[in-house]
């Protein structure tokens, strides 16, 4: 058994803890802001130190990058190119400048082309001219921006010193000074105030161009690999810790913005460090001596404090063996003296919590018998097999129509079906319900009548006392089961009507065929299948276009391809290779979103019908005839009268021996007169099948009023018509839409007698066309007669509708017209107002070449 610790040694700690805590907070808090500031002071220090440094290095360059830029403004202002005057000048500014060792002029190419020596070096002059310098960076750079570089550090020929090379490029030529670093040496031999810091300027490599004492001496030292130059290189600049032959540095990096290289202060981390080491120490003796002085006082304190809790303990164990009148004495503290009177009504509220688990009991009875199911709960034996009930609650009793103490006396077997024989399925449930810890199955309650209530039984395995029990919800499903029984009833109607669909869908003797969005076949009715002759087992999965035409793309005028891009009903029409016409009209299926995800295609054969349509329109076409043979015969008969009267009189005068010249001339007018008239006749007479053609409007009116005008002259009509002289021809059948013309111009006729009864000025109709921009051209045909009821407007396209007097129409005339604009691809639209006028709108399509 684990030890546990002593109460004094937990105040004991607890006060250690309290009392140390905020004296560690606050010295750490201290410490780190005392490190922080120190080490910030000394960063900033530093940052501040090669700050200064990078602009004096700055200022010391800009006196060589003044010469050069001095020698091309001279060069250009003079325009020099002999080469002693050149040379003589570059001397001339090397003597001057100490701290050049040559200044080259140098050609676009890179090549030297002069030089400038000082006296000591002027054998090396030939050594210089002609020098190919294209290879060097900065050369090459300058020349291609334009810009004055300062390269990294060199080493001369001999490879004996380091030296830096200056490139101002000027017009098409560059100035190359080499600077010897000597002339930066006076930046290291400056004295500072901290003995411990030393400085280092690099170049873009991380090479040393000068270096104070504390780094490494040499030429063309790389000290690229260390931190703080590493950050330089990467364009930041701070303070960063490094490792130096053994030494803990810390350096400061900054970077010369003219020149690009880098200026690094260093520093020994003990020496800079110093004062926070001392801080640290100083904090951690405090910590000591603070924690002597806690311990000795918690030491005295604890014993103090614990004292009376053992008093009380040994108190409250005669409590806990019975004995509840011990008595307590009073406590100094108000802690204590609180837990000696929590003793002493120990007993009093033992008695009141033995009540209230009375009263507890009483709830939990409550709640269980409150639900709706029935609550049977029982133990199993050591077989497995169901022992006797424990506990059942209020519904399981009126549900099984026994007493509590009743059903209590039972055995599940006597209730419950499922265990009322020993079966392999009682055993199945039980195993299974113990492995899983619950089951869920259906059986039936056995009541006091032996009735049988159907029951969901739910059933979860516990273990009580160290015993297997069983608790057990017996929900009603009768409900249920009729709820089942009526959605099987529904499935089998479901089935029934499926079927019946079915069988009307194959019933139908046209082809219908389901679609669906990729335009495979879903579903083919026997029309179909007779159709394309293939089974419907062939058809479904394929596409029409692949079927009949070995096609792997839908024909251009396909009505389920059109269907699917719209979503509206698309209609076209199929021609049989045996001369059968097949009308097709696609009908898409929508999702709730409004999208198109089936198509259902109706194939009419409709050859009978447009043969049965093409004699409806014969047979107004020979209405029409009737109502025109009396207008025909009444403008025939007057040329006829002329030609006898006009050959009486030659008669008359070939007796007397007379000369009559103009009459032969007369006679040949009324001819032809009589000649067109019948012509005009026969040709709106004959049955024949026309083609799509050009019909020159002009043309088909005058026609038509060659057949109309004696009915209307007779009746008092004045007809206007304004074609326009540019009035391009319309693309359709002359003979028909000659029949339309006629048929609108009888029921105007029509109209206007029955508003006016003789001559009248507004007795007239109206004849006008225009082309829109549409490629339509618009034909109107308008009249001042009764006008049309509004009521009436919507039936007047229908079959055998007429608003003639009974005998005088048949109403097929504009039922027919309309039949005919709709064939070639035209509408016709009417605007009326009863008793003032009635106005016909035709559009018809522009005739064009691809219509032949």
């Amino acid at each position: 058994m684990t030890r546990q610790p002593t109460l004094r040694t937990a105040l004991l700690w607890r006060f250690l803890l309290l009392a140390l805590l905020p004296l560690v907070l606050i010295g750490l808090l201290t410490f780190r802001t005392v490190t922080h500031t120190i080490t910030d002071s000394l960063e900033a220090k530093n940052l501040l130190l090669a700050t200064s440094l990078a602009r004096e290095v700055e200022e010391t360059l800009r006196e060589p990058q003044t010469v050069l830029r001095q020698l091309a403004s001279v060069m250009l202002d003079y325009n020099m190119g002999r080469g002693t005057v050149v040379d003589g000048l570059l001397d001339n500014a090397v003597s001057n400048a100490s701290y050049f060792e040559a200044i080259l002029l140098v050609d676009p190419s890179g090549k030297v082309l002069h030089v400038g020596l000082p006296d000591s070096l002027a054998d090396r002059r030939n050594g210089y001219l002609g020098m190919d310098l294209s290879q060097m960076e900065p050369v090459r750079r300058a020349g291609r921006t334009g810009q004055v570089l300062w390269s990294d550090t060199l080493l001369s020929p001999p490879g004996d010193h380091q030296y830096l090379c200056l490139v101002y490029p000027f017009g098409n030529r560059l100035l190359v000074g080499n600077l010897n670093i000597a002339y930066l040496g006076q930046l290291s031999n400056r004295e500072h105030a901290e003995s411990s810091l030393s400085f280092t300027i690099l170049d873009h490599t991380g090479t040393v161009i000068l270096h104070s004492r504390l780094m490494p001496e040499g030429p063309r030292v790389d000290l690229s690999r260390l931190k703080p130059v590493r950050e330089g290189l990467a364009g930041h600049q701070g303070t960063f810790p490094f490792t130096w032959q053994g030494r803990d540095l810390v350096g400061t990096v900054v970077s010369i913005p003219t020149t690009g290289w880098l200026v690094l202060v260093s520093q020994d981390v003990d020496v800079a460090y110093a004062a926070s080491f001392q801080v640290r120490n100083s904090f951690f003796i405090g910590c000591l001596l603070a924690l002597g002085l806690a311990l000795g006082v918690a030491l005295a304190f604890s014993n103090r404090l614990v004292q009376p809790l053992r008093t009380l303990a040994r108190e409250a164990q005669d409590i806990a063996i019975g004995d509840y009148q011990v008595g307590i004495a009073p406590q100094l503290h108000q802690e204590t003296e609180e837990l000696a009177a929590s003793f002493r009504g120990m007993a009093a509220e033992i008695n009141l919590r033995e009540n209230e688990l009375l009263e507890s009991r009483e709830h939990y009875l409550r709640l269980f018998n409150c639900g709706n199911d029935a609550v049977l709960v029982f133990e199993l034996a050591e077989d497995g097999t169901p022992g006797r009930f424990i506990e059942v609650n209020d519904i399981a009793c009126e549900a099984l129509g026994f007493l509590r103490t009743e059903l209590l006396a039972m055995r599940p077997r006597q209730v419950l079906n499922v265990f009322a024989e020993a079966s392999e399925q009682a055993d199945e449930v039980v195993s299974r319900g113990r492995r899983q810890g619950h089951v869920l199955f259906e059986t039936d309650l056995i009541t006091r009548t032996g009735e049988r209530l159907p029951v969901e039984l739910n059933v979860r395995f516990f273990d009580r006392e160290g015993k297997a029990t069983a608790l057990a919800v017996a929900r009603d499903i009768r409900e249920r089961r009729e709820a089942e029984q009526a959605l099987r009833q529904s499935e089998k109607e479901h089935r029934l009507l499926a079927q019946q669909l079915r069988t009307l869908f194959d019933g139908i003797p046209d082809s219908l065929v389901l679609y669906d969005e990729q335009m495979r076949i879903l579903r083919a009715n026997r029309g179909a299948v007779e159709l394309l002759c293939c089974s419907e087992q062939d058809l479904v999965g394929q596409c029409c276009h692949q079927i009949l035409y070995d096609r792997r793309q839908p024909c251009d005028d396909c009505a389920v391809a059109r269907a699917l891009a719209s979503g509206r009903l698309e209609m076209g029409q199929w021609e049989r290779a045996e001369g059968r016409l097949l009308e097709v009209r696609a009908f898409p299926v929508v999702n709730d979103q409004g999208a198109v995800i089936r198509v259902i295609e109706l194939a009419q054969d409709v050859t009978e019908k447009l043969r049965a349509q093409r004699e409806t329109i014969r047979t107004g076409q020979l209405v029409a005839i009737g109502e025109l043979a009396a207008g025909v015969a009444h403008e025939i008969n007057n040329p006829i009268n002329g030609i006898i009267n006009y050959a009486q009189i030659l008669a008359n005068h070939a007796e007397r021996g007379g000369d009559s010249p103009d009459l032969p001339n007369r006679i040949i007018k009324e001819g032809n007169r009589i000649a067109a008239i019948v012509s005009s006749l026969l040709n709106f007479s004959r049955s024949k099948k026309e083609e799509i053609m050009p019909v020159p409007l002009h043309e088909m009116v005058n026609d038509a009023l060659t057949l109309m005008k004696t009915l209307l002259r007779k009746d008092g009509i004045e007809v206007d018509v304004r074609l326009p002289p540019e009035l391009p021809p319309v693309a359709g059948r002359y003979q028909q839409l000659e029949q339309v013309l006629i048929n609108l111009l009888s029921n105007a006729r029509h109209a206007l007698n029955s508003r006016y009864d003789g001559h009248h000025e507004e007795k007239r109709l109206e004849i006008s066309a225009l082309e829109h921009d549409d490629g339509m051209v618009r034909i109107m045909v308008w009249d001042h007669g009764v006008g049309i009821p509004e009521p009436l407007v919507e039936r007047i396209l229908n079959p055998f509708f007429t608003t003639k007097p009974a005998g005088e129409g048949t109403g097929l005339g504009l039922s027919i017209s309309h039949g005919i604009i709709r064939e070639h691809g035209g509408r016709i639209d009417f605007e009326s107002k009863e008793g003032e006028y009635t106005r016909v709108l035709i559009d018809l399509p522009v005739y064009s070449r691809k219509d032949a």
